[in-house]
């Protein structure tokens, strides 16, 4: 899904067709770059045509789909799906919300016109066989006579990933109005619900920035911001945190109103390996996923490789990168739904640009020394040129034969995905648990309901005891939540509430831990034998009255998240509070009688380079969602000096030393966004907080900064006696140590270690041969010192027990605060969202 390994194509050239001429290129090319953008949007907006050739794409854009150097925007893309729905009788197209950015979010539905005519039939048939519960022999049985597959298909998540935009209109037109076996007897024997983009944002991000660098020595460089507003690549983790309205969007779709039997995710990868990867997947499998869906995704896959290999698609692979364990992803989470979640990855280009690889460029997607046929890859990609027109045909062609694997068995595909949800819904003896409690001691209520906002958005019932009721011979209140495990959506329940064990020997694709619940901060029990006493239904987020945390004297629990909202809002109309180190409270200054010097909002930057961080992005999110204002910091600003005057607290995220120090290279990207803080930044960094600014830094910023201002701090995971050391991206649990900041923090806190770090104070000949300054440094949290890891894997976690994971130190007038982790991890962490609030509001 992240295009890597970018560069320039072997200097050959040829014949350029657009569809309606050619262009010789050479080495002149990029004198072209104005004329090829005006060209590759020479026919849009021109007058409707009614004939089924004159509804495809090619006749809209006025050039062929996939073109060379050619990207469209999105009023293109919108313009395009509406006129197919205005003239083919095949295609609804829907307007669902807006996105980020205020861009309309669309699907366009493709059927048969019966089909159309009866969707609403078909999605209560979905429905019976997505929630087969309290539901005959005979409904079922008509539910899968009369109901028909329903597929989604999602392009476009990743925007740099482009062209899956124009493949997803030829797809549209094809499977709109082709006579030609599957796409016809795909409209009888299915629904489609096509997205245009799940990112429409990104789509005129990248096609902006792509146009403006046409041309130029640096047309492939990456976007100086993230292609969407908040998570960039980031969006395909979110779609269990449900933080971003496209995934909140598609969630609601697909599980509160069409229940599809399949969703297929369309991306690309890097340049020189494999041309295309399909499933199956490779190990580790998640057994939170039902044997039947693993077996669909396998079956689908594994046809897609013969008909693709009979079209002419060579270089294709399965059973490599992609594994069958983490969750969060578009095509993941739906499969702990009952939903075969079917992920392609395409060689990517030069955004539009073409490239060429010799046979020797090419990497062998096996790992091995030779580039060779094996039974995972059996016909190797041979090289030459590689263009957005090959990406859009291979994509093409597995959409072919996706269609014709569904419309062939139709009802199979339905029988499949009932006996997933039966499984799913049936509670016997050998069952792991009968279901999950949330109780009411939860201090956080804010992450309570944050947690069953979003399980209620995927479709999980969630019940509150309405009297105690005994689980496991264990009594709890009333107002208790329960998340039974006798319903169809019991596998993201159990996945995402498990400390998980990551198998040993495997690695994994992206985190191997994800305990939500845990990150969230809460109590949460597993019942595994009996569960007694009468519960109803919560049908809104609105939780019972058992959780309403009682505040003394209108004062703000540091301890509820929401209380961090509500002082923040306090403070943005010009309020003053103090601290009280007792109670862990925040007390307006009128009608406080003790604690520490009174508080107003401070003035928030957070440091933002032209690097597009995706960390920087999660802390802009984390600061909107807990209301906190901020202002963007640029190199340029940095650099001017003087910061104090316009800033109380600058926030650097988790951007590596280099990249801060560095930046982008000189020639790599426009002259005003190269470089990094460089010397200059420094010095007006070390005056900021030596003028009493205070500095917060997260994760790999750290180095940076303790180099910079001469800490004596030893980060222990970059000593070369601990090079075995790894965690790609586990729970971990910390330890609080007694300071004004924590009071009123429980003793542990969960977080995520996402290749992280930690430190410890010098040895006596470390001290000898460092030039660190005398200042004070207070440790205020720690890894725990056993048993540190909570869910996923880590080699050697002796490494970091005990050792400092925030830290707190005093230099001149100023403070700054030193996070080994980020705190505000993709937004899962919701626990650790009180650290960052506290090291801004409170010293």
């Amino acid at each position: 899904m992240t295009r890597t390994d970018h560069g320039h194509a072997t200097a050959r050239f040829e014949n350029i067709s657009f569809g309606y001429g050619y262009l010789m290129l050479n080495t002149s090319r990029y004198a072209f770059g104005l004329v090829l953008v005006l060209l590759c949007h020479v026919a849009v907006g021109a007058e409707p045509a009614t004939t089924t050739d004159d509804l495809s794409p090619a006749a809209y854009l006025g050039r062929s789909v996939g073109a060379d150097f050619c990207l469209v925007d999105w009023k293109t893309v919108q313009g395009y799906y509406t006129k197919l729905a205005e003239h083919a009788p095949t295609v609804q197209l829907q307007r669902i919300g807006e996105t980020t950015e205020g861009r309309d979010f669309l699907i366009s539905v493709i059927s048969s016109p019966e089909n159309l005519k009866n969707i609403d039939a078909i999605k209560a048939a979905s429905h019976t066989i997505a929630d087969p519960r309290g539901k005959s022999a005979e409904e079922l049985k008509q539910a899968v006579e009369n109901g028909k597959v329903v597929v989604f298909i999602t392009p476009s998540m990743h925007s740099t990933e482009v062209a899956a935009t124009e493949m997803g209109m030829q797809l549209a037109w094809l499977l709109a109005t082709s006579a030609e076996a599957p796409w016809s007897t795909m409209r009888e024997e299915a629904v489609v619900v096509l997205l245009p983009s799940l990112n429409p944002d990104g789509i005129d991000h990248v096609s902006e920035w792509y146009a403006q660098n046409l041309g130029k020595p640096y047309e492939d460089t990456s976007l100086p911001e993230l292609y969407h507003k908040y998570a960039g690549h980031d969006n395909n983790r979110d779609f269990f945190a449900l933080t971003q309205v496209e995934a909140r969007m598609l969630s609601k779709l697909m599980y509160q109103e069409w229940y599809p039997q399949i969703l297929w995710d369309v991306h690309q990868q890097g340049q020189n390996g494999d041309r295309f990867f399909v499933p199956p997947y490779r190990d580790p499998l998640n057994e939170n996923i039902d044997p039947m869906i693993v077996a669909g995704i396998n079956a689908i896959g594994s046809r897609a490789v013969m008909d693709m290999t009979g079209e002419d698609c060579t270089g294709i692979v399965t059973g490599v990168s992609y594994d069958n364990w983490w969750n969060g992803g578009n095509r993941s989470v739906p499969a702990r739904q009952n939903i075969i979640g079917i992920l392609t990855e395409a060689a990517s280009v030069n955004f539009a640009s073409p490239i060429y690889l010799e046979r020797y460029q090419i990497a062998d997607p096996l790992g091995r020394k030779e580039y060779r046929p094996s039974n995972q890859f059996i016909a190797p990609w041979q090289g030459g040129w590689w263009r957005q027109a090959d990406i859009v045909r291979y994509e093409l062609s597995f959409g072919k034969s996706l269609f014709g694997t569904v419309s062939r068995e139709p009802k199979m595909w339905l029988k499949n995905k009932l006996a997933a949800a039966q499984n799913a819904s049936t509670i016997d003896n050998d069952s792991k648990r009968r279901a999950w409690l949330i109780t009411v001691d939860n201090e956080d209520v804010g992450a309570v309901e944050r947690l069953v906002d979003l399980l209620q958005h995927l479709g999980v019932e969630v019940h509150q005891s309405k009297s105690a009721i005994v689980a496991d011979e264990r009594s709890y209140a009333p107002g208790t939540l329960v998340i039974a495990c006798d319903q169809p959506h019991s596998n993201l329940v159990n996945d995402l509430f498990e400390l998980k064990s990551f198998p040993a020997g495997e690695t994994a694709y992206d985190v191997s831990g994800w305990s939500l619940s845990a990150l969230f901060g809460l109590r949460v029990v597993e019942v595994v034998r009996q569960l007694d006493g009468e519960l109803e239904l919560l049908d809104s987020k609105e939780l019972p009255d058992a959780f309403a945390v009682a505040k003394s004297h209108d004062a703000h629990q540091f301890r509820d998240s929401r209380q961090w909202v509500s002082l923040n809002r306090e403070l943005a109309k010009g309020a003053s509070f103090q601290t009280s180190v007792n109670e862990g409270t925040a007390t307006e200054e009128a009608t406080a009688s003790q604690g520490q010097q009174a508080k107003s909002l401070p003035r928030v930057g957070v440091y933002a380079p032209w690097l597009a961080s995706m960390d920087e992005g999660w802390l802009r999110w984390t600061l909107d969602y807990m209301e906190m204002p901020y202002k963007r910091v640029r190199n340029s600003m940095v650099k001017a000096g003087k910061l104090k005057d316009d800033f109380d607290v600058i926030l650097i995220p988790d951007i590596s030393a280099s990249r801060v120090e560095s930046g982008r290279s000189e020639g790599s990207v426009q002259g005003n966004m190269a470089g990094g803080l460089d010397v200059d930044g420094a010095m007006a960094i070390e005056e900021f907080v030596r003028d009493g600014g205070k500095l917060i830094v997260m994760d790999s910023a750290c180095p940076w900064v303790i180099d910079l201002l001469r800490i004596p701090l030893v980060d222990v995971t970059s000593l070369k006696e601990n090079k075995d050391f790894n965690c790609s991206g586990s729970v971990v649990r910390g330890e609080i140590q007694d300071h004004e900041i924590t009071t009123g923090l429980p003793k542990t806190i969960p977080f995520m270690f996402a290749h992280s770090i930690a430190w410890r104070a010098p040895t006596s000949k470390e001290r000898e041969q460092r030039t660190d300054v005398k200042c004070e440094v207070e440790t205020l949290l720690t890894y725990a010192p056993r048993r540190v890891l909570l869910s996923g894997t880590m080699n050697h976690p002796e490494v970091i027990e005990g050792q400092i994971a925030w830290a707190k130190v005093k230099q001149g007038k100023g403070t700054i605060h030193l996070f080994g982790f980020r705190p505000y991890y993709r937004g899962w962490t919701h626990a650790s969202f009180h650290l960052l609030m506290r090291s801004i509001l409170l010293d």
